[in-house]
């Protein structure tokens, strides 16, 4: 597959995702994310047989990168991601690997049902819909602090959740 290939396939896939980043991450940090699967996939684009492989690659990119960002936030300091990853392809193709997917997206569905109303409204404009803070502020009407601090809250409960299920570490 060619360079301008890779450049369609990749903006027509960043924005899911983003979405699916910005379901664990705050929107910077998603965004960061979502860059540095991006250039992973780059890396691996001239072994990918498909551009059915470059997105299910893409997605899986995406997720450890995400993964690697909640780690990282324990820590309190930075883990640079290698400039080059091995990519295994035929893991890509693997069913498995929708199947994981999935779960991800219930247990995260799950967790995001446990929030209060409130918090869970809050989530869902800001994860599922792509309000930014100032947008969801001006809509409910709630200040921009308060909902910065509840989605805060509702990442900070999501990802207790998503521990206990045993997603993270």
């Amino acid at each position: 597959m060619e360079t301008p290939a890779f450049a369609f396939i990749a903006s027509n896939l960043r924005g899911r995702l983003l979405v699916l980043a910005r379901q664990l991450l705050s929107r910077d940090e998603a965004e960061d994310a979502v860059q540095d699967a991006l250039v992973r996939l780059w890396h691996a684009w001239a072994q990918l047989p498909s551009a059915a492989d470059a997105e299910r690659l893409g997605v899986r990119l995406t997720k450890n990168a995400c993964i690697d960002r909640l780690r990282s936030s324990h820590t309190r300091h930075s883990v640079p991601l290698p400039a080059e990853e091995a990519v295994a392809i035929h893991s890509v193709c693997n069913a498995e690997d929708e199947l994981q997917e999935r779960e991800l997206r219930n247990a995260l569905q799950a967790a995001a049902n446990c929030l209060p109303r409130r918090e869970r409204e809050l989530w869902q404009l800001h994860a599922e819909d792509g309000m930014s803070v100032s947008e969801i502020a001006a809509t409910t009407g709630i200040g921009p602090r308060s909902v910065s601090v509840m989605l805060s809250s509702a990442r900070a409960r999501i990802r207790k959740q998503l521990k206990k299920g045993g997603y993270f570490a």
